[in-house]
């Protein structure tokens, strides 16, 4: 694995470049990263993870309960009660043997995480376990614990204005400043999960 994952071919970027496609258009020299979806699953036990909400324990009897913060994997599989958010994500077909995943993308998906009751509590969690001594240090953790890397300058100022506008519109709605400035961080933990 580490002989894998220290490789330059494993590193490469994601960008495209015109000379090198020219050369090698089907990327058979690894001169690129391929972007590929993540699984409903690894999406899921991510986003726990990140909140410090996902429970490690080994082992057990699976569950039907789309709440219940152990890895997915430990979700039981039943034809008449299918989590609805590892479908919207292309879990595996439960009625027939699947050689392949689909990989589609599909409006439901953003919507899933804009108005799912667990994705809004995952992004609670993960606020709850960020901060900074400034704005800039809090969505630079943002960022770093979220999606691996620091924002460039104009993604970081856009989120400082985001926390800004949306915690002077939640003390609007008669909340105190702590609060406003805790939902105004859960909804930027939110939109970095997006």
């Amino acid at each position: 694995h580490k002989l894998i994952l220290t490789s330059s071919a494993y590193r490469q970027s994601s960008g495209f470049d015109e000379k090198r496609s020219a050369v090698d258009p089907n990327n058979r020299w690894l001169w690129r990263r391929e972007p590929r979806r993540l699984e409903a699953e690894v999406i899921r036990d991510a986003m726990l993870a990140v909140s410090n909400q996902l429970d490690r324990t080994p082992f057990g009897p699976g569950t039907l309960n789309p709440s219940q913060k152990r890895r997915s994997i430990y979700f039981m599989v039943k034809r008449s009660q299918l989590i609805p958010m590892m479908q919207i994500f292309d879990s595996p077909e439960p009625l027939a043997s699947v050689g392949n995943r689909p990989s589609t993308t599909i409006a439901s998906q953003a919507l899933m995480f804009m108005n799912s009751p667990h994705v809004r509590a995952y992004a609670g969690g993960f606020a709850a376990n960020t901060g900074g001594a400034t704005k800039t240090d809090t969505v630079d953790q943002v960022y770093l614990t979220g999606i691996s890397r620091k924002p460039p300058s104009v993604e970081r100022k856009s989120a400082e204005e985001f926390l800004k506008a949306q915690s002077s519109s939640y003390q609007t709605d008669g909340k105190s400043v702590d609060e406003a400035d805790r939902l105004a961080l859960t909804d930027l933990c939110q939109t970095v999960f997006s």
